[in-house]
């Protein structure tokens, strides 16, 4: 189970870390080629409009890589507590079947009445004014 977390986690992350590093990378480019006007400067017109359109497509698919890391990493880390709770709730289920089997609601405790046991039970055994909760 480790190793899937590891794995699930670690494609989250190279998805996050991935786009990230394609937007910067295309912005480091376009930063280099301006000039002292701010302008981009290209040595001829195909080379502008292949740069141009390759980094468009770098820039537009950086987008989905970085919000499907986020969402790996975000659903992959609820589902991760949400299963630590049932095997808590799990934990506690078996620990409970394994004690002393009591039945509290059988008999409430705030009014002093304490616990029964569940087996053998006795309608004999209860006081007269706990018969309207058998």
């Amino acid at each position: 189970m480790f190793w899937e977390n590891l794995f699930i986690v670690s494609v989250g992350i190279c998805l996050l870390g991935g786009g990230f590093a394609l937007r910067v990378w295309v912005n480091r480019r376009r930063f280099y080629r301006r000039g002292p006007g701010g302008l981009q400067y290209y040595s001829r017109y195909s080379k502008a409009v292949l740069s141009s359109m390759v980094e468009g497509f770098m820039m537009f698919v950086s987008i989905p890589m970085m919000i499907l890391g986020m969402l790996i990493i975000f659903l992959w880390s609820i589902y991760l507590i949400d299963r630590g709770k049932y095997k808590i709730q799990d934990s506690d289920k078996t620990e409970k079947s394994q004690e002393d089997p009591t039945a509290h609601f059988l008999v409430p405790a705030e009014k002093g009445y304490g616990k029964r046991l569940i087996y053998p039970l006795q309608t004999d055994s209860f006081p007269a004014s706990m018969d309207r909760f058998v």
